[in-house]
């Protein structure tokens, strides 16, 4: 695979090495003392600038060839100092991001929790749940926060697929009519917080913890609260099954990257 056009976005990023191939020279790096919210555009910045290497950045950006990237973007203290992307994709199109929603669910946690909304992330994820008979109840589930969820330290028994695993849970999930009850009523195999599982269990009853908190689906709570801060919306951003967090939403890596960093969330 062919890296398509880098330097439509590298040619301001001063990386010598990886600039040599399109014959570009480097470039100065933009107001480094300005503040580096992310909201339209980004400041730009050389790698060393950064406290970066930008031979070890040049190998990175080649080897994502080899490794079938679709597109790599680095951004290091608010500014960019790497990006490319590698044909048939071009910065313009809009990619699936599966399982980075998960981390758009875990951003709007914080800020439910920043806000008020959620009084602590120590709080039982069965208190959100009192109208619902759950299965499976004992006093390792009574103990599953919403930092559990967030760490993937829950402790379900749950089969993921990951290590040659069957994904037997994550089938059963998809099959069952009703997620939410199907992660609930999940058998537990650890304690809370006593080993990492990567599981969608987590994030979707991340995701169910919104709409109890919000009255709204995470997908619409994150276009009011998230996506509109950089003008995000329609099929720039199209969290399509956000509430479901292994569905297969889509944006370019130029939104993408600025959801990291609301204005105003430090």
């Amino acid at each position: 695979m062919r890296v398509k056009n880098r330097s439509v976005v590298a040619a301001m990023f001063g990386i010598c090495t990886l600039l040599a191939a399109d014959g570009l020279g480097p470039a100065r790096a933009q107001n480094l003392e300005n503040p580096t919210w992310p909201t339209q555009e980004w400041l730009t910045s050389t790698p060393e600038e950064q406290g970066m290497d930008s031979s070890a950045l040049a190998k990175f950006v080649s080897d994502g060839e080899s490794q079938s990237f679709d597109s790599l973007l680095i951004v290091r203290r608010g500014r960019i100092v790497a990006e490319a992307y590698y044909a048939p994709y071009t910065a313009d199109i809009p990619h699936q991001i599966h399982s980075s929603t998960k981390a758009i669910i875990g951003t709007l946690i914080g800020m439910l929790y920043k806000d008020g909304v959620l009084d602590r992330l120590d709080h039982p994820v069965l208190d959100f749940f009192a109208d619902h008979g759950i299965a499976n109840v004992d006093d390792r589930k009574k103990a599953i926060t919403t930092q559990s969820l967030l760490d993937m330290t829950s402790g379900f028994d749950w089969d993921q697929g990951i290590e040659d695993g069957k994904e037997q849970t994550l089938l059963d999930m998809t099959l069952s009519p009703n997620w939410t009850q199907f992660i609930l009523d999940c058998p537990m195999a650890h304690a809370p917080g006593a080993i990492f599982n990567y599981a969608d269990a987590n994030p979707n009853l991340a995701s169910a913890i919104i709409t109890r908190l919000t009255g709204k689906l995470a997908e619409d709570y994150a276009r009011k609260k998230l996506f509109r801060w950089y003008g995000v919306g329609g099929e720039e951003m199209a969290p399509s099954s956000l509430q479901q967090t292994n569905g297969v939403p889509h944006a370019t890596a130029e939104r993408l990257r600025q959801i990291p960093r609301r204005p105003g969330s430090g």
